[in-house]
């Protein structure tokens, strides 16, 4: 089996000799790289294959994950899955994992947001991997192990069984991993910088996939000044005279 490095565009066969496989093309009788990577010529199967030289991690089942919650629906929650726990090769692209409320925690869990809320990075197994990538964070080491408040995106402290924001002073619950709120967190995530003001929750979603805002009630009771408005107990200026004569 020959094996050599190439560029993309690069020619590195004719289809009367081999076929073209993974991470290469097809164009005109003749096989191009699609990727930069190493040239394998396999003679047996008459395939040419071009490997990247850092290929991205395969999900196995047992794996240990970390992700950030981005979606939550009425009876699972997904992840996008951005590290593997131990491996030097990390996920490559968009890789959502779903996790669903019975496999949340060992205790009954009733409503999702009770566990866990959209932007918390969680650790994770995987159960599965086809034909879906499945999760649990059943497991006392598994869970939420950082989360921000939900109304202004501060570092949330744990608090027994709870976290709570020092900002605010907003309480939540959470299913927590054992070590939550330990700087070493074993991978690379990127975290949402803390911002100067509030802002409000993201959007999340119910059963029948309506979008809903979780955050506190817009506006500064606006409906109660339209009110005095009308009735000419708050106006912006004095009434207006009747010219008619």
């Amino acid at each position: 089996m020959a094996s050599r490095v190439v560029l993309p565009g690069e020619e590195v066969a004719v289809t009367e000799e081999y076929e073209a496989g993974e991470g290469t093309y097809e164009e005109d009788g003749k096989v191009f790289a699609a990727q930069p990577g190493r040239l394998e010529l396999d003679g047996e199967h008459r395939v040419a294959r071009v490997t990247p030289f850092n290929p991205p991690a395969i999900l196995r089942v047992g794996d240990v994950v970390y992700g950030v919650v981005d979606e939550i629906r009425a009876s699972m929650a997904e992840a996008n899955i951005q590290a593997i726990q131990g491996r030097r090769r990390q996920v490559g692209g968009e890789v959502s994992a779903s996790l669903h409320v019975s496999k949340i925690a060992n205790a009954y869990v009733e409503d999702i947001h009770d566990a866990m809320r959209l932007g918390d990075i969680i650790r994770a197994r995987v159960i599965q991997t086809d034909p879906s990538l499945q999760i649990t964070t059943a497991e006392q080491n598994l869970g939420v192990v950082l989360a921000l408040c939900s109304f202004d995106r501060t570092p949330m402290e744990r608090k027994g069984n709870e976290v709570r924001c020092p900002r605010c002073e907003r309480v939540y619950g959470r299913k927590l991993a054992a070590d939550y709120g330990e700087p070493e967190l074993q991978a690379p995530i990127p975290i949402v910088k803390e911002p100067e003001g509030p802002r409000r929750e993201p959007r999340e979603w119910d059963d029948r996939g309506r979008g809903r805002d979780r955050g506190p009630p817009r506006g500064g009771g606006g409906g109660r000044d339209r009110d005095r408005d009308r009735s000419g107990g708050g106006g912006r200026g004095p009434p207006r005279q009747d010219r008619r004569r």
